[in-house]
This record gives structure tokens, C-alpha cells and sequence, in this order.
């Protein structure tokens, strides 16, 4: 499959995903670890080290704050929608849906940049800031909101 084989429209459309995405990553690695405001904690010792993970107090988020994450967490979701039900991909055979969406994922001009241009955090490791798995998803292990527990901002 030829990269330019892909109608514009997925393509600019993959490339505002791929952009969403990343702004919604940098946003999560900057909120507070939990929406609500919690008073800080350690956690229990582990079967196999004595480290304990320690907790700041949290203030929580602010009303600003949960209306932009509510606001690029919808982006996100319309943008895959409208990536992932394209008419493009009805005209292709069902093995090589995979083939293609992947290749759109990496085409020319649909790359996963970061608002900045770096490039987001695909392929740093955990040390580096990133998750090391290239796109996690915020709020899980070792991705974003100041290294706390999962929190999830449905209840926001």
C-alpha cells in the first residue's frame, strides 16, 4: 500500500488526532493526580522491596482544568470516530484494514507530532518522562498526571 493512496481528508484527520492526542498527554502530565482534592499518602511497603510510593497532597483539579481535559478527551473520541469509520476503508479487503490504518498511523504528513514539534513521547522511556510504550493512556501506569493512581474524571 502506497502511502498516497489515502484520501486527504483521513489524512488531515489522522493528523489532528495525532496532534489531540498529544495535547491531551502534555495536559494529563501536567493536572494534579487526582481530580478531586485528597490529602497525601505512602503506600504499603512491596512483597519484594521496602520502597514505598509517596503521594503529595493533591489540590485537585481546577474548573478550567476539568473543562479542558473534558474538552480534549471529546476531541479525541469525534477525531477516532471520524478516523475509524472513513468510508476509505470500506473499500479495502478486512486483512488489509490493519495493514492500512497502521501505515496511515506512520504516513508522511499524518505523523504524531506534539504541540511543540518534538514528536510527542513515542519511544522515550519512563526515565525520560515518557511511558515507554509510545502512547499509553493517561491516567495509567507510569503516563502522566504527576505519577498518582489512576483517576478518572467521569465523576468530574
Amino acid at each position: 500500500m502506497a502511502e498516497d493512496d489515502f484520501p486527504d481528508e483521513l489524512r488531515d484527520a489522522q493528523l489532528r488526532l495525532h496532534q489531540a492526542r498529544s495535547a491531551y498527554r502534555a495536559l494529563c502530565r501536567e493536572l494534579p493526580w487526582s481530580v478531586e482534592s485528597a490529602e497525601g499518602w505512602t503506600g504499603e511497603e512491596g512483597h519484594y522491596s521496602g520502597y514505598r510510593r509517596e503521594f503529595p497532597a493533591s489540590p485537585g483539579w481546577t474548573e478550567a482544568q476539568r473543562a479542558e481535559e473534558a474538552t480534549l478527551r471529546e476531541r479525541v473520541l469525534t477525531l477516532s470516530i471520524e478516523v475509524s469509520t472513513h468510508p476509505y476503508w470500506a473499500g479495502l479487503d478486512r486483512p488489509e484494514v490493519v495493514k492500512a490504518r497502521m501505515a496511515l498511523k506512520h504516513a508522511e504528513g499524518a505523523g504524531a507530532l506534539s504541540p511543540d514539534g518534538s514528536g510527542g513521547d513515542r519511544g522515550r522511556g519512563a526515565a525520560e518522562g515518557g511511558s515507554g510504550r509510545g502512547g499509553a493512556v493517561p491516567g495509567s501506569a507510569g503516563e502522566g498526571s504527576g505519577g498518582g493512581p489512576p483517576t478518572s474524571s467521569a465523576a468530574a
